[in-house]
């Protein structure tokens, strides 16, 4: 009983941590929501959810580390910009979200 009692927990807390938030996407969220290109909340979050699946990692982190102020856009080569615009744009269209 007490081993079923304890699997099931595991899961549950499995299952929230996957569906969750995590603090990268609330940080480019944040990030999304300023200056004069912002998108509203619930945009961002689409947005930034869609982003982290479909970027590669070191996109996601270059990202994350942009919206973290840790490197500004000016820092980032010609191929990290262009590369970030595909999984940019495939969030926009798939939240229905006008970037221009």
């Amino acid at each position: 009983m007490k081993k079923s009692n304890l699997m099931i927990v595991g899961v549950v807390v499995c299952m929230l941590a996957a569906c969750g938030s995590s603090e990268d996407v609330d940080v480019v969220v944040a990030g999304m929501m300023t200056g004069s290109d912002a998108v509203p909340e619930k945009d961002a979050k689409c947005m930034a959810k869609n982003i982290k699946k479909t970027a590669s990692d070191d996109q996601w982190n270059l990202l994350v580390k942009i919206n973290k102020d840790e490197m500004s856009e000016q820092d980032m080569s010609m191929d990290e910009a262009m590369g970030l615009m595909a999984p940019t744009m495939a969030a926009a269209a798939k939240c229905g979200v006008k970037l221009f």
